[in-house]
């Protein structure tokens, strides 16, 4: 299973609904300890987990491609919500509306269109971060990592403090410089600290190197700030699998297909549905 790249760009975030009565039911999140039989709150610092016993089948891989949703297209002054931050658009006259579209389109999964669009933006405007940001997206969707670097870099060249383009730079290049890779996120995460995107590369570098404590800390806050994030739900459930804490990792589970469910489109999520469908099938007691 693979997946991976919210910042001020991401759609408003919809509350799963109450009808779902997982969701509802779920408790009150937070870290955990690594316990099977209890869910408390964790220390701020934990010892690694024992070594678990042996299953019949390992836990589902994290999601490790996007380090949040695709970027929602960022709001002119026009645009913007009343009372909430400005970001100005250098955009060229109609190139809102390509943006839009593009965004849809890799929402749908659609990558080629998705990546047509973009690409007509920068034609027009070479420096426009939601551009930018959506073709590193579709590179690191398709495993072109080199690419998805580059147009990263070119996003921060643009904006420097972006989340989403420190997130997903730092993401792609964790497995080859761990160690600077976590202090530079957390220096980012030190003056973003609601980042859920840098939050959520955080812990794709903690997963990696098998910190699931570290990780399911660092997933539980990308998902505090984006709780509809199907992504994000699926690896805090990966993290708890990990943990042995089987009921809540059964309930996370259940939450990211239902999170998927409401993008009704089997593209726009980074798991296998009927590999997660199983996994909770094999956590039940």
């Amino acid at each position: 299973m693979q997946s991976v790249s919210g910042s001020s760009m991401a759609r408003p975030a919809p509350v799963l609904p109450s009808a779902q009565p997982l969701a509802a039911a779920a408790p009150q999140p937070g870290p955990v300890q690594a316990s099977a039989e209890t869910a408390k709150p964790l220390p701020a610092l934990l010892p690694p987990p024992v070594s678990p016993v042996p299953r019949a089948t390992p836990a589902p891989a994290p999601a490790f491609e996007r380090a949040s949703r695709p970027p929602r297209p960022s709001p002119n002054s026009a645009q913007a919500v009343a009372g909430g931050p400005l970001r100005l658009s250098r955009s060229q006259p109609g190139s809102n509306q390509t943006i839009d579209r593009a965004y849809d389109a890799l929402q749908a999964g659609q990558l080629d269109t998705a990546q047509r669009d973009y690409q007509q933006v920068l034609r027009s405007d070479a420096k426009n971060t939601d551009a930018l940001l959506g073709l590193a997206t579709i590179a690191a969707r398709q495993g072109q990592t080199e690419q998805a670097q580059a147009y990263y870099q070119r996003a921060l060249e643009s904006d420097p403090n972006d989340a989403t383009a420190q997130a997903g730079l730092l993401n792609t290049r964790g497995q080859a410089d761990p160690v600077n890779s976590e202090s530079r996120l957390k220096t980012a995460l030190a003056s973003q600290p609601d980042s859920s995107a840098l939050h959520f590369a955080l812990g794709n570098l903690y997963a990696r190197q098998l910190r699931w404590s570290e990780a399911q800390q660092a997933y539980f806050r990308a998902y505090s700030g984006e709780p509809d994030n199907a992504d994000f739900i699926f690896n805090l459930a990966v993290s708890l699998d990990h943990l042995r804490q089987n009921k809540l990792a059964a309930q996370y589970y259940r939450m990211a297909l239902s999170a998927a469910a409401l993008n009704n489109n089997a593209q726009n999520t980074s798991f296998d549905r009927n590999q997660v469908k199983n996994r909770v099938l094999e956590l039940q007691p």
